[in-house]
């Protein structure tokens, strides 16, 4: 007897570990599913800079707004959201502290526009690497964003 109740413990206790894996998963999922990113990319910085910019298209699919609150990449000391706009016939950069994307919307990371400010970049990116870098939302949730090198020329 004691060892069926051992053995039925063990089966609820590996059902129960199979299940608590699977949650997160279908967290992300759904979140992917709401925001959705496009043509990620960042610019490889000159020699002795640790400054960069990365662009893409953000895609709000979901039934409500999508906040992005805040960046972060191991790639860089820091992540920021800046916006270029023209004031009296000069252009100039300023950071943004969060970017709402309505419902249905996109919204391009674009030169001259939105984009990442990454401060801080490791030494020895190449065309052949790939930048992590976590999009975290108002939610609470985030999208993991996969950004190609590209070329600084």
């Amino acid at each position: 007897m004691l060892s069926r109740v051992t053995s039925i413990f063990k089966a609820l206790t590996l059902c129960a570990t199979v299940l608590l894996s699977i949650a997160p998963l279908q967290a992300a999922e759904k979140i992917e599913s709401a925001l959705t990113i496009n043509d990620a990319y960042f610019r490889l910085m000159p020699p002795g800079r640790s400054m960069t910019a990365a662009y893409m298209t953000l895609t709000n699919n979901s039934g409500e707004t999508q906040v992005l609150t805040s960046l972060r990449s191991d790639s860089a000391g820091s992540v920021e959201l800046h916006q270029h706009t023209h004031i009296n016939g000069m252009m100039k950069m300023r950071k943004v502290d969060q970017l709402s994307i309505a419902a249905g919307e996109s919204i391009e990371l674009v030169p001259g526009g939105y984009h990442l400010m990454l401060f801080g970049v490791q030494d020895g990116l190449g065309l052949d690497d790939t930048m992590v870098i976590e999009l975290q939302l108002e939610s609470g949730k985030s999208v993991i964003v996969n950004a190609k090198a590209s070329s600084f020329k």
